[in-house]
């Protein structure tokens, strides 16, 4: 069935009005703690590796604790780690976004009642 009216939103975690983590940023983590690279989840997202490093440097300054770590040089090369108060981070991220959307699927629906004429 076709909606006209939808209701859209998408979930953004701020500190001190600047983006702290959103969907994107989630994503990052996430694939940086899947590859242990910075570098191979920048461009998994097809992102700058600029970018992706800007994002972390913007998400560990904003945090309390550490949330990636890099890892430097060595026989394989460096790295990087997703810390553990970093994928708590992730699984509260994942956890408030299935409330949130379960939410917005709620409003929709009273939303498409209101609406349907």
């Amino acid at each position: 069935m076709f909606k006209s009216f939808r209701i859209g939103n998408r979930l953004e975690i701020e500190k001190n009005g600047a983006c702290f983590l959103n969907s994107r940023r989630i994503e990052l983590l996430g694939l940086i703690r899947e590859h242990g690279s910075i570098l191979s989840a920048s461009k998994a997202l097809r992102m700058s590796y600029q970018q992706a490093w800007s994002i972390i440097r913007d998400i560990n300054s904003s945090s309390p604790l550490p949330v990636v770590v890099r890892q430097r040089g060595g026989a394989n090369g460096g790295g990087a780690v997703v810390t553990e108060y970093g994928q708590n981070l992730i699984s509260r991220y994942e956890s408030l976004l299935y409330r949130f959307n379960r939410c917005i699927a709620e409003m929709d629906d009273e939303l498409q009642s209101i609406c349907s004429f």
